[in-house]
């Protein structure tokens, strides 16, 4: 991160990137669910599952005004398992977001209880 970038628009990249994450976890899951040969009901756990996406999706589309409105555009994201890291031009400057594993593995597993409907039991 550079200077120029304030807390707050960093920490709405994070966000954004944590949000990205959820919705690669909640999509393979929901794939992997629906083909369950073992699961007696199903069709409830796609439900609160897709319940899930649709919030993760209703956030991340008020991300994406949020960087409209604040000139922020992210040009390249990758992963591994050490973390995520984006590319991104914040008005009209280059920097790089770098988000490790450490720092967000807590928080990614508190925000994916609350987008399942379920209590973050740290609140």
């Amino acid at each position: 991160m550079t200077a120029d970038t304030s807390y707050e628009e960093q920490s709405l990249i994070c966000s954004y990137l944590q949000l990205l994450l959820v919705d690669r976890i909640f999509q393979r899951d929901l794939q992997i669910l629906s083909k369950h040969p073992l699961l007696r009901t199903p069709v409830l756990y796609l439900e609160v599952l897709s319940s899930g996406i649709q919030r993760v999706t209703l956030l991340l589309s008020e991300i994406q005004i949020e960087f409209a409105r604040k000139d922020i555009q992210i040009t390249n994201i990758r992963s591994n398992k050490e973390g995520l890291w984006a590319d991104a031009k914040i008005r009209g400057k280059k920097m790089r977001v770098d988000l490790p594993l450490s720092r967000y593995k807590n928080e990614l597993y508190s925000r994916m209880r609350v987008y399942l409907g379920g209590m973050d039991q740290g609140i």
